[in-house]
């Protein structure tokens, strides 16, 4: 992840593909002509003996396309991972290292056709594994969806949207009938929106599971998104009876006020006592006694 002062680090290069979607899009906004050095290669200037200039040689309408250069080769060098920069085969030139990194994301001819092949023969055979939820199976799926298609796979959306229907448990085979009755409709669902419909499906099905239960317990991932570690399932009300420690028994009068010539005294007590049903310490039960007699 880049800042306002660092671009995004390219620490391997399996993370190339989204690198490089944040990387381009960093330096644009930095400054969008120090782009063009990644768009077209920069001849580098050399005296009679093949040596570079040095700046102070360089010819002032050649400067700021010299400063382009420098200002993205620094940013390469901020963003790009000492070990994998080494093993990059470039001239020295912004352009030739960006594309020295597209080629190596790539790999070469026969490696990529391995891939593809493999990533093809997956796509064929994908379904949902033992224990795994709908949510899981959905983001291994676009994972997949991802590499094909990074890797120039291309399939229309139908297909995309079958295989994934056929990879879901047969209790959902309701919602895919229903969705494939109106055949209009159903041709013009792209993935991103198939994959709506199957998450609201899915979170429709988590609550009616919930209201049915009568064991409930509280379900903190709907609304807290920090860690839990500290977030106790049943957090606690505090009231006029609950304290941290103990809680003393107390005997209090209680005056009444007369009505219709009826009046009436008496007291209230309140007692601790551990819950015999409960071994946790932070478990009371309250005992409540009221004692009234008229006067």
């Amino acid at each position: 992840m880049g800042t306002s002062n660092k671009p995004p680090k390219l620490l391997r290069m399996e993370d190339y593909p989204s690198w490089a979607d944040k990387f381009e899009t960093y330096v644009q906004a930095l400054n969008y002509e120090t782009w063009n050095a990644v768009e077209e290669e920069y001849i580098i200037p050399k005296n009679e003996n093949g040596d570079n200039y040095r700046l102070s040689q360089i010819e002032e309408h050649d400067k700021p396309m010299f400063l382009k250069e420098k200002k993205m080769l620094n940013l390469f060098q901020q963003a790009i991972k000492a070990e994998i920069f080494q093993l990059l085969q470039h001239n020295g030139t912004c352009y030739s290292i960006w594309q020295a990194l597209l080629n190596k994301d790539r790999g070469n001819l026969d490696m990529r056709k391995s891939k593809m092949a493999l990533l093809k023969k997956e796509f064929e055979i994908f379904t949902q594994v033992k224990g795994e939820s709908v949510a899981q199976l959905i983001e291994l799926y676009c994972h997949l969806v991802n590499e094909m298609k990074r890797l120039c796979i291309d399939k229309p959306d139908y297909e995309y949207i079958d295989k994934l229907a056929d990879a879901l448990p047969e209790e959902w085979g309701t919602l895919i009938m229903i969705q494939q009755s109106n055949p209009v409709a159903y041709d013009r669902l792209n993935l991103a929106r198939f994959i709506e419909k199957l998450e609201a499906h899915e979170l429709e099905l988590r609550k009616k599971q919930k209201m049915k239960s009568t064991a409930i317990s509280q379900d903190v991932g709907l609304y807290y998104k920090g860690s839990q570690s500290g977030v106790s399932s049943n957090p606690k009300i505090l009231t006029t009876f609950y304290a941290e420690q103990t809680v003393q028994a107390f005997v209090t009068s209680v005056p009444t006020t007369p009505q219709y010539g009826i009046s009436y005294s008496g007291t209230i007590s309140v007692s601790q006592a551990s819950n015999p049903n409960t071994q946790d310490p932070d478990v009371l039960q309250c005992n409540i006694a009221v004692n009234l007699k008229k006067t």
